[in-house]
């Protein structure tokens, strides 16, 4: 036989034997199409039912969007069953990408189930605390009966078990959705797919930033047990270290959600007739720089560190109430905030009316001070009385705040979580469980310690009046890697664009800046028309905040700008951490600090920030 007879009867046998194949592979898929449109149709019916639910939730129309839910979980977990034969089936399991097209669609009903599970806890919650909020005569909080308000945070109190759920539910359905493979199967609809992931994420970071708010909303509002809270009041036009100057602070007592107490008070109402009856020995800096002997709750705010400063307000307090025979409330927490907080408050509520005078949330500081330091004489207020305004407003404040429709209520979140953030909304509490939760919102105010290059710059407005008001504050950070040594350069620039009145004169600053520990000084230099004061530059190590700190005095005279510049050698974990390819900058906020711009060179390359709050520079 020739040769081309052998090769035309090869490729007849290798033609027909694939063309044999083919028609048995069409017969098998035509048998599993069924399966397979069967698992679509009833798919599609459970994401109609699905969207039909939500729709149904968005109208509170609580008993259709359950059922609609329960026939969704029906249609999806049939869909899922299906898969489950099919993928027993020979052809899916011995053909691996008919097998990983089956795991793909397998991915995208999982996700769905657990959307739908998660309906399935969200809106049972959704709609009791809506047949409560409903029997409001005016559909707002503050006119709910005392029973229904405990009520409404027993039912919040109780809801830890479903939020958690919920979060664990979310979380399992990224995961899914980040299994599935862009070509494939799922392809004409991987930018729906895509538009799903964004959408999971922002529930999934909306989670994380209200469950521990909502597991301590029952503390703030009293709930099981009454509250009582230290409120401190920043002023940062005159800055301090963990927020600014202590010249109000406001008692709050709250139970099942009724503000049973809330009003402010001059802090020298209580310095002022400790003095005599008190004693405790003053920081240094406040010792020489203010000429006190002892340290008084006005001061009491000398720590960075929330915490650290929100325990020795407390122990302040407590000594000069003790030593004034005044009784004391056994606090819950301490609460710090500055009038940045009030002012986004204002801006949700509208303007305020006291005394003639009406204060929005872009006059709300300057207008307040004036009203205290100056204006009261003009109205015949006495000195000891010229803060009660601050209570005549917080009471309006706080009577439309619980008057607010519901509506509002993601407005108010939003400025909650943005002066968490900020730091213009700092709290503490004594009970360690619930100090876990402010830490996980991010509101504890607590310097982090980490492995890796950290940067912290901290004023403190020592006898300038409110001279922060018109100071420019930049920062420039330079780290560099080289001779086997990490060497960190810091400029500190400051312009005061003020002058000599009732509200500013010369700035006067504390100044520390906290690095990472182990780092060392080398040298400190003043430019411009900075007054730095050489004996009064230190170096030492914060053991309990894990940082080194260097120390010193300036002032600065009006009109005119200056700079300090620090230079020190960061630790060799700060360089070992650059020579393995982990190094990171992690810059954190002075609570109340304006800091008109931040830049950070490392090794030539420049990253600028806004530093209205803390983040990690990632080179």
């Amino acid at each position: 036989m020739k040769t081309s007879q052998v090769i035309i009867k090869t490729f007849k046998f290798i033609f027909f034997t694939v063309l044999l194949a083919l028609i048995a592979l069409i017969v098998v898929l035509s048998l599993s199409f069924k399966d397979l449109k069967s698992v679509a149709n009833k798919a599609l019916n459970g994401k109609n039912y699905l969207e039909t639910s939500i729709v149904y939730a968005g109208e509170k129309n609580w008993t259709n969007a359950l059922e609609e839910n329960t026939k969704a979980q029906e249609e999806i977990d049939s869909s899922l069953q299906l898969i489950d034969k099919l993928k027993n089936k020979l052809i899916f399991s011995k053909i691996a990408f008919l097998q990983n097209q089956i795991i793909d669609l397998e991915y995208l009903l999982k996700t769905a189930s657990l959307i739908s599970h998660s309906l399935d806890q969200a809106l049972p919650l959704a709609k009791s605390l809506d047949e409560i909020y409903m029997l409001s005569s005016e559909h707002s909080f503050s006119s709910l009966p005392v029973s229904k308000k405990a009520e409404f945070f027993q039912i919040i109190y109780e809801s830890e078990p479903e939020i958690s759920g919920l979060r664990a539910n979310i979380e399992l359905a990224k995961i899914n959705l980040s299994r599935i493979r862009k070509i494939g199967i799922l392809y004409p609809v991987y930018r729906e797919i895509s538009d799903l992931k964004e959408k999971l994420e922002t529930v999934s970071n909306l989670l994380v930033k209200t469950a521990p708010l909502t597991r301590l909303l029952p503390a703030l509002a009293g709930y099981p047990s009454p509250s009582d809270f230290l409120i401190i009041m920043h002023n940062n036009d005159e800055l301090r270290p963990s927020g600014g100057f202590i010249g109000v602070f406001g008692l709050l007592k709250s139970e099942n959600g009724e503000i049973q107490h809330l009003k402010t008070y001059d802090s020298y109402h209580l310095d002022m007739p400790a003095v005599g009856n008190w004693e405790m020995e003053p920081p240094a800096p406040i010792k020489k720089y203010m000429k006190v002997q002892n340290w008084y709750l006005r001061d009491a705010n000398w720590s960075p560190n929330w915490p650290t400063s929100a325990q020795k307000i407390q122990e302040i307090y407590y000594g000069e109430s003790k030593a004034i025979n005044q009784p004391a409330p056994n606090f819950s927490g301490v609460i710090g905030v500055t009038p940045q907080f009030v002012s986004d408050l204002l801006s949700l509520v509208g303007p305020i009316e006291i005394n003639n005078e009406v204060y929005t949330p872009e006059n709300l500081q300057p207008l307040l001070q004036y009203s205290v330091e100056v204006a009261y004489i003009d109205q015949d207020i006495s000195q000891w009385d010229r803060k009660q305004v601050i209570n005549d407003l917080l009471e309006e404040l706080k009577n439309r705040l619980m008057k607010m429709s519901v509506t509002r209520l993601p407005d108010f979140l939003a400025i909650l979580e943005d002066n968490i953030l900020t730091k213009d909304l700092q709290m503490y509490f004594n009970n360690s469980v619930w100090q876990s939760l402010v830490e996980e919102l991010g509101a504890s105010g607590e310097i982090k310690k980490t492995d890796s290059d950290y940067l912290l710059v901290v004023d403190a407005n020592l006898a300038a009046f409110k001279s922060d008001s018109v100071m420019k504050k930049d920062i420039e950070y330079r780290v560099s890697f080289e001779n086997n040594s990490a060497n960190a350069s810091l400029d500190l620039s400051y312009m005061h664009d003020g002058g000599f009145d009732w509200r500013t004169t010369r700035y006067r600053s504390y100044t520390r800046v906290y690095a990472p520990k182990g780092s060392t000084l080398n040298a400190i230099n003043a430019t411009g028309r900075i007054n730095l004061e050489s004996n009064s530059i230190n170096s030492y190590e914060d053991i309990n905040l894990d940082k080194t700190v260097f120390g010193f005095f300036f002032s600065l005279e009006p009109g005119t700008k200056g700079g300090i510049n620090l230079k020190y050698n960061l630790p060799i974990n700060v360089l070992s951490s650059f020579k393995n390819n982990t190094y990171s900058l992690n810059v954190q906020k002075q609570a109340g600090r304006r800091t008109n711009s931040f830049k950070a060179i490392i090794n030539d390359n420049t990253y600028q920030r806004n530093l209205d709050r803390d983040f990690i520079i990632i080179p």
